[in-house]
């Protein structure tokens, strides 16, 4: 019964996600901002806080929106809120929609169930470093979601660089119309720089490891 309920659940989402989805674009955030300046940022923030369960709705370009709607500093405290209540949504729809199914395989593949034991050992550090480097938010979330990371582990590793990491991609969006500004320049050195430390790191293993 309970796997009936979460694939209509998941079911349901997806197709609310693709009739809505299209109408979530910047124009129409645009024209309701204009129209509506107390409601936009609850509305904004809400829309940050459920979209894990959005499958179609990136947060990068959320982000990025919210800087090219709201500015700068505005735009990251709306972010960094919804991002820290979408976290948590992140998090426990990937344990309620998956974590049952993962402590069965654990009992079946050692893979998996070593997965598990490092996550339980490296779990913490790991997420810091993958919202450092700013991989997909909601992935890590479903990842940690799905493993058996505790929540406050989880929680505390992802809030530790929301607020730098919702600055740089508002910020970056605010100057998305100006980009010969130094603004912009700057802010995508550094968003080019985060994304291939990663990279560099993998490549620098492979040769030591050569």
């Amino acid at each position: 019964m309970i796997s009936v309920v979460k694939f209509f659940t998941v079911a349901v989402i997806i197709i609310l996600c693709v009739i809505f989805y299209p109408h979530l674009n910047p124009q129409n955030l645009s024209a309701f901002i204009k129209g509506n300046s107390i409601e936009a940022p609850l509305l904004f923030i809400g829309i940050c806080a459920i979209r894990p369960i959005l499958f179609f709705l990136p947060s990068l370009g959320l982000t990025v929106i919210g800087g090219l709607l709201f500015g700068a500093f505005r735009g990251t405290v709306y972010v960094a809120i919804g991002g820290a209540l979408s976290t948590v949504v992140g998090f426990y729809f990937a344990r309620w929609l998956g974590r049952n199914a993962v402590e069965k395989l654990m009992q079946k593949n050692d893979k998996i169930r070593q997965m598990e034991e490092w996550s339980q050992r490296h779990g913490k550090n790991a997420i810091l470093l993958m919202r450092l480097f700013n991989l997909p938010w909601d992935m890590v979330s479903y990842w940690a979601g799905l493993s058996s990371i505790k929540f406050r582990d989880f929680y505390i590793a992802s809030l530790i660089p929301l607020i730098p990491i919702s600055f740089l991609y508002t910020y970056f969006g605010s100057k998305l119309f100006t980009p010969t500004s130094a603004g912009f320049v700057i802010s995508l050195t550094i968003i080019f720089i985060i994304g291939s430390i990663p990279y560099i790191l993998s490549r620098l293993k492979k040769r030591t490891d050569g």
